[in-house]
C-alpha cells in the first residue's frame, strides 16, 4: 500500500484514539495537538486530552479533540492512565504525553499495521499492543536520529487494558503496563512518535525511582505555575518534520 493514500483501507471505521495526559505546560501540549491536527482525517479517530491540574482549564474547540479538564489531581500516572483510557471511544488507544509529538503519518502507519492484522481467513487475528521499533529523538527540539525505549508510539487494545491490573506508580508504570501482562506485541517497522527531551521542562522518566507524593511535589516546584482559563492555539514552535527528513 503507498504511503499517503487511503483507498485500501476502510475510512469509515479507524478505531484508534489518541490518549494525551497532560499537567500544567500548555506550549507542550499545543504542539502535541498540532501533530495531532497533521494527520489525515480518518473518520472516527480522535484525541483525548487530560489535565488533572484543578488550577487550570484548557480549552480547544474542534469536533475530533475532547478536552477533559479534572478538578482533582490523581496520585499517580498509572491510575491517570487507566482512568484516560476508559474516556476513549475506540478500541485502539495511542498514548502520546504532552511533550512527545505524532509523526507525520503516524495515525496512517498504525491503521495500516492494525488492520490487515485484526481479520485473517481463519478469525480474528489481532495483537494486544503494537508498537514503532524506534521513535525520533529530539533533545531541546534538536534531532539527533533515532532510538528507543518502552514507549516507543505504543497502541494499546482496550481489550488488553480491561484486562490488566494498573500499577499505582508515576516511575516504571509504562514498564508495566506494556510488559508486565504478557501481552502479544506486534512490531512496527516505521516510526510513528517523536520523543522529546529537555525543553526546560519537568521529565518524570528523568526523577528516579521515588514516592508519588515526591514526584509531585517535585513538579510543582519547578513549573511555572498555570492559573485559569487557557484558550489553546495549536502550533509547532519548530519544523520538526523537515529536520526529520533532512539527511544526517
Amino acid at each position: 500500500m503507498q504511503k499517503g493514500s487511503t483507498n485500501s483501507l476502510n475510512n469509515s471505521c479507524m478505531p484508534i484514539s489518541v490518549l494525551t495526559l497532560t499537567y500544567q505546560r500548555h506550549h507542550l501540549l499545543e504542539e502535541a495537538i498540532q501533530s495531532f491536527l497533521e494527520q489525515e482525517d480518518f473518520e472516527g479517530s480522535e484525541m483525548v486530552v487530560i489535565n488533572d491540574s484543578p488550577d487550570v482549564k484548557y480549552v480547544f474547540d474542534h469536533p475530533k479533540i475532547r478536552i477533559i479538564n479534572l478538578d482533582k489531581r490523581f496520585n499517580s500516572i498509572g491510575e491517570k492512565f487507566e482512568w484516560g483510557y476508559k474516556q476513549c471511544k475506540n478500541d485502539y488507544v495511542y498514548r502520546l504525553d504532552d511533550d512527545d509529538l505524532l509523526t507525520k503519518n503516524a495515525l496512517y502507519i498504525a491503521v495500516e499495521a492494525i488492520y490487515p492484522l485484526v481479520y485473517d481467513v481463519y478469525g480474528h487475528l489481532d495483537y494486544d499492543i503494537y508498537r514503532s521499533q524506534y521513535f525520533y529523538y529530539f533533545s531541546d527540539n534538536q534531532y539527533e536520529g533515532y532510538t528507543g525505549s518502552t514507549n516507543n508510539g505504543n497502541i494499546y487494545s482496550k481489550k488488553y487494558l480491561d484486562r490488566i491490573v494498573f500499577p499505582r506508580i508515576s516511575f516504571g508504570e509504562d514498564v508495566d503496563i506494556t510488559f508486565g501482562h504478557n501481552p502479544s506485541i506486534y512490531t512496527i517497522s516505521l516510526p510513528t512518535m517523536i520523543y522529546r527531551w529537555g525543553m526546560n521542562t519537568y521529565h518524570v522518566s528523568g526523577m528516579g525511582n521515588v514516592s508519588n507524593e515526591e514526584m509531585r511535589n517535585w513538579t510543582d516546584s519547578i513549573i511555572k505555575k498555570e492559573e485559569g482559563e487557557i484558550v489553546l492555539n495549536p502550533h509547532f514552535k519548530e519544523d520538526y518534520y523537515s529536520k526529520i527528513e533532512k539527511p544526517q
